[in-house]
């Protein structure tokens, strides 16, 4: 059982629904004047979304608290109501970033309980490791105390390698290849950091399920002025970074994988660092400036513009001594980011990306002399 505060920490769960519902209040009530704390604390939670501002610690008074839990729903409908598929990838991963801030102040039990409700179960580990952690571990007492004192537990976590690959798949870094994880019998070991880090995945595609349904404005002015308001700050917010040019770079060029990664880009999503950093470099070498390079992420979830203005700079050279040169077809094979590989792609003389974009250019000019 979670308490108040956990609840309205972790609003996608069932006993958060399920202790929404036992209040009886329908949307049109939490929509009616006398609720206008919630529909505000609703309107600050997406627009806190849009404008990727960090977590905060709480600050609540008791009533707040509940507050805090039926503005959830209240943002989900606006958002749905709003309809922009970036709103809906930028609300999901702040709702994500959230849930990971509190996750890591909570205890293991609940840690686990979180996971297993979300599709992360605890699976019983290696006979021979438990036995090893078992003489590490307090007597139940000490490790209760301990537990309490410092919010975690020592240990590893063993997770179904299933579940392992769903809940990574949109996870980047070298930390999470396959051959950096505890593989054994079916099962993958993480500690408490990682999983954590998995439960935040699947929250996010806890929060985004049903978002993209469109459902029907009720004839509510205030509601309305929400979504107008929305509409507008999400229009600003694209508008400050102005629509990317591509310069020289021609589309129908690209290789299959540079293609992928920008359409994945362009859809707001959240792109594996192995992906950005074969995009910028390749970006780079066929001619676009940092400035064109750096547009180009400004629509992701996790989009933050100095971290990202930073590190398209450092890639290119424009603030570091070297700049780096666009990865190996081989490379992009090991990163998992060689997507859709198509004929030219099989080709043995074909290994890079960049010679992709140069083949292909040749073929255009030789199309465009013989039609001449």
């Amino acid at each position: 059982m979670l308490d108040k505060n956990q609840i309205s920490r972790y609003p996608f769960l069932k006993e958060a629904k399920e202790r929404v519902r036992g209040m009886n209040l329908t949307l049109d009530d939490m929509l009616s004047p006398e609720n206008t704390i919630i529909q505000e604390r609703a309107l600050s939670r997406i627009e806190e979304a849009v404008d990727g501002k960090d977590i905060q610690p709480e600050t609540r008074g008791v009533g707040e608290v509940e507050t805090d839990l039926l503005s959830y729903p209240v943002a989900r409908f606006i958002v749905a109501s709003v309809g922009d598929k970036h709103l809906i990838k930028w609300f999901s991963h702040h709702e994500g970033e959230r849930a990971k801030f509190f996750l890591h102040r909570e205890d293991m039990d609940t840690v686990k309980d979180i996971g297993r409700e979300l599709g992360l179960p605890e699976n019983e580990g290696p006979a021979d490791m438990k036995a090893k952690e078992g003489k590490k571990r307090f007597p139940d007492v000490k490790r209760s105390l301990h537990r309490e004192r410092s919010g975690s537990e020592t240990g590893t976590i063993w997770i179904s390698f299933t579940d392992f690959l769903v809940s990574r798949k949109n996870i980047s870094g070298p930390d999470w290849n396959l051959v950096n994880q505890k593989l054994v019998g079916g099962l993958v070991g993480v500690e408490r950091k990682s999983y954590i880090r998995l439960i935040q995945e699947r929250a996010k595609e806890k929060v985004e399920e049903g978002l993209d349904g469109h459902p029907p404005i009720p004839n509510n002015i205030r509601l309305k002025e929400m979504i107008t308001s929305l509409k507008l700050k999400v229009e600003g917010r694209r508008k400050k970074y102005s629509p990317t040019e591509l310069g020289k770079m021609t589309i129908t060029r690209l290789p299959p994988c540079m293609r992928q990664i920008l359409g994945m880009s362009q859809a707001g999503e959240n792109i594996p660092h192995h992906a950005r950093f074969a995009l910028v470099t390749f970006l780079n070498a066929v001619g676009m400036s940092s400035e064109e390079i750096f547009k180009i992420f400004t629509t992701a979830p996790d989009f933050k513009e100095d971290i990202v203005r930073y590190q398209v700079e450092h890639i290119t050279g424009g603030s570091s001594a070297t700049s780096y040169h666009a990865p190996s077809c081989d490379t992009m094979k090991s990163g998992g980011v060689c997507f859709n590989p198509d004929g030219l792609c099989g080709k043995e003389w074909l290994n890079t990306p960049l010679y992709y974009y140069k083949i292909k250019g040749k073929k255009r000019s030789t199309s465009q002399e013989n039609a001449s």
